[in-house]
């Protein structure tokens, strides 16, 4: 029977694999979200915004229940966002120093 948190980590890792995909196939790396995105980028940046959200809320939702799926999802989601952070070259800690 497929669960919830069985449904947010294929989740988690579908987009993992398709951002990895597409950041090595494209050919040069955008800027700051200057240039126009195409559909693809738009809807995985989506995913790679609301999942985690998603899996912290079942987190704290089920504390009495430790669950290893929405904590490797929620690994998987911040991976996939470092990777998407350093493809577009937004540095948040570098204007943090500055």
């Amino acid at each position: 029977m497929i669960t919830k948190k069985n449904i947010y980590l294929g989740l988690s890792i579908l987009v993992f694999v398709i951002t990895m995909f597409t950041i090595l196939t494209s050919n040069q790396s955008h800027g700051v979200l200057d240039n126009s995105l195409s559909i693809h980028w738009i809807v995985l940046l989506i995913f790679t915004l609301l999942l985690p959200i998603f899996n912290l809320a079942e987190i704290i939702l089920n504390r009495n229940d430790w669950s290893k799926f929405y904590w490797l999802g929620l690994i998987f989601n911040i991976l996939t966002i470092f990777f998407v952070m350093r493809f577009f070259k937004i540095e948040l800690l570098a204007e943090l120093f500055n």
